[in-house]
């Protein structure tokens, strides 16, 4: 992040928290989301909850990964923005 705000460590770190804040409050509320179980009723087995469960955290899983490659394809595409404009800035 310093490096795309060209070494104002303030800005970046601020930048960085807002990120973070904004990553949990997004995973956290589709976690609540994703969560709610409406096929499960009194007369199925644990077995069928287990599968349900299952299903629900390997799909928030596969959606944690997806979110934090898109961050880091963000956060590396300023970078590379950011040193092409400093080299452009030397010439």
């Amino acid at each position: 992040m310093i490096d795309i705000f060209k070494g104002k460590e303030e800005i970046a770190l601020a930048t960085n928290k807002l990120f973070k804040v904004g990553f949990y409050l997004l995973n956290i509320g589709f976690a609540l989301l994703i969560m709610e179980i409406h096929d499960y009723g009194f007369d199925d087995t644990y077995q069928n909850l287990a599968e349900v469960l299952s299903s629900k955290i390997g799909g928030f899983t596969i959606y944690l990964g997806l979110m934090l490659f898109f961050n880091m394809f963000l956060f590396f595409r300023g970078r590379k923005k950011s040193r092409k404009t400093l080299k452009t800035q030397q010439l």
